[in-house]
This record gives structure tokens, sequence and C-alpha cells, in this order.
């Protein structure tokens, strides 16, 4: 007997097989098997999943596009550093921050969904935590320049404007910007923790003061192991800062000159701040800003 060929099988056979003609569709009274019916509801799963996700990211994409356009200037990356010298006092007064950010990651919508995510899963974590890196770095920059803008007659600009103008930095800029926008911005007047308040201490100067001796006293006495300051150890601090200097000239990082005339430098410190610790007597824990014993 011969096998049946496609023109022979009936319309109650096409449905039952499932199989229909090249154009592939099904003939008036079949359905879709099965199989093909649950594909197809997991394809708009899929899609309703999707459209979920990519309209809220979108959404605030599109905030944060509004608020930045309301900032009237961006401002503009600094003028880098070309000097080796100049380099190297840079980098030295880096490695003293604390907390020291070598990296600044870009803030984008999912970065914001992951760590609501976060927050959401950790009911101990805090926004320290889930801070992205660099942000604080931004959001520094963001409130000098947002200053800057208001003194020369800009509008009052909104902390949600600073906050985009934030994210927008975390984008464009990396921390070394960063950083050397706030070290060419500090005013003498603002009063905040860390090795700026040091620097006022030891040489009562701003960054754009200091010389390439200075940082590399400033660093000396930083690196210590018990961080004794340059009034109580003179001869230590400036046995550091010479070695300093010359591991620089080593590295050919400075020229003979610069290494001569940062050597022939003698400090011109500050008066001793009254809530440091008296010399000989130190306290586990001190830091740089550490407080008046109670």
């Amino acid at each position: 007997m011969a096998p049946p060929w496609p023109w022979s099988i009936n319309h109650r056979d096409r449905c039952a097989s499932g199989r229909g003609t090249r154009s592939e569709s099904w003939p008036e009274g079949c359905t879709a098997p099965r199989p093909m019916r649950w594909k197809r509801g997991l394809r708009w799963l899929v899609c309703l999943l999707g459209l979920a996700v990519v309209v809220p990211l979108a959404a605030l994409e599109g905030f944060y596009s509004h608020t930045l356009a309301r900032v009237p200037v961006l401002p503009s990356k600094p003028v880098p550093l070309f000097r080796p010298a100049e380099q190297l006092r840079f980098r030295w007064w880096m490695s003293m921050e604390r907390p020291q950010v070598t990296h600044v990651q870009p803030i984008w919508p999912w970065t914001v969904a992951v760590g609501v995510l976060q927050l959401m899963a950790f009911s101990t974590a805090c926004l320290e935590e889930i801070e992205p890196e660099g942000f604080g770095l931004a959001l520094d920059a963001a409130y000098r320049w947002s200053n800057e803008l208001e003194q020369h007659g800009a509008d009052g600009i909104r902390r949600e404007e600073r906050v985009a103008l934030a994210v927008w930095l975390t984008r464009h800029w990396s921390a070394e910007d960063l950083v050397l926008h706030e070290l060419r911005h500090r005013v003498f007047h603002e009063q905040q923790q860390g090795v700026f308040d040091v620097a006022r201490s030891i040489f009562g100067k701003e960054w754009a003061e200091l010389d390439l001796a200075s940082i590399a006293l400033l660093k000396a006495v930083y690196d210590a192991p018990v961080r004794r300051d340059p009034w109580c150890n003179p001869e230590r601090s400036l046995e550091g800062r010479d070695w300093l200097l010359r591991y620089a000239h080593a590295n050919a990082t400075i020229t003979v000159d610069e290494l001569e005339e940062a050597l022939r430098a003698r400090p011109l410190l500050a008066p001793r701040p009254v809530q440091w610790p008296p010399c000989g007597e130190t306290r586990e824990g001190d830091t740089w800003d550490s407080a008046p014993p109670p």
C-alpha cells in the first residue's frame, strides 16, 4: 500500500497532528498545540517583565536629564598638572586623604535600582555602605560649584539639581579631577576634618600655597608610626621629608634643581594648636583631627 502523500491528509488529521501548511496558518477550526501556546504565554510574560524594568529606569533617566538641564552652567574639568613636581605633590596629597578614593563609579539608573534592592534585601544596610565609590567627592564638588554660581547671581539651585550635577560628574570626571577641583576651589574659612585642617594647623596655609617641600614634610609626619607632630620631633620629620624627596629624585620624578631647592627649605610652622596633645603624650587612636582629651 502506497504511503499517504501530503495532499491526501484530511482536515481532521491536520488538526490532530499539529502540522499546517507552509504559511504556518492553521485551518479554520484548528487550535495551536499546547506546547506552542505555553511558549507564546512565556514570551508575553517576558515582555511584560521587561517593560516593568525598562519603564522605571527610562523615567529615572528622563528625570535626571530634565533636572540637570535646570543647572545654568556645567563646570569645566580642571586644567591637568603637567610638571612632574606638581604631579608628585598631587599624588602625595591624594595619598593622605581619608578615605582614599582612587576610582569614581559612574551612576546610572540601574545603579540606583541595585542600591534600592540592597536596602530592601538587607535591613541593616545604611546609605554609606551602598554609596557608589567617589559619589561623596562628586557631591561636594557639585555643592561648591552651585554655591559659586549663586554668588555670581544665579538663581537658587535646588537640592535635586545639585544631586543631578553630582551624578553628571560621576559620569564625566575622574577621581583626580574631583580632588584637583576641591584643592583649587577651597577657601580658608571652610572647616572640614582631614588633611586640610592639618595643613592649616602645621603651616597656616592652603593647598595652593604649599610647595613641594611642605607637602613632603606633611606626608612624612602623616606616615610616622605614631603620627607625631613636627613641633615635638622636628629632626625626625625632616629626615622623613628628605627621604621622600630623594626617593622621588631616584625615580626621576623631580629634577636635581628641584631636589636641592626642597632640601634647603626650612619649614615655617604655625603656632601649635592648643587641642593637640602635649609632646610625649600619645593616645591610642589619635588622628589628624583628634579632639582634646575629656
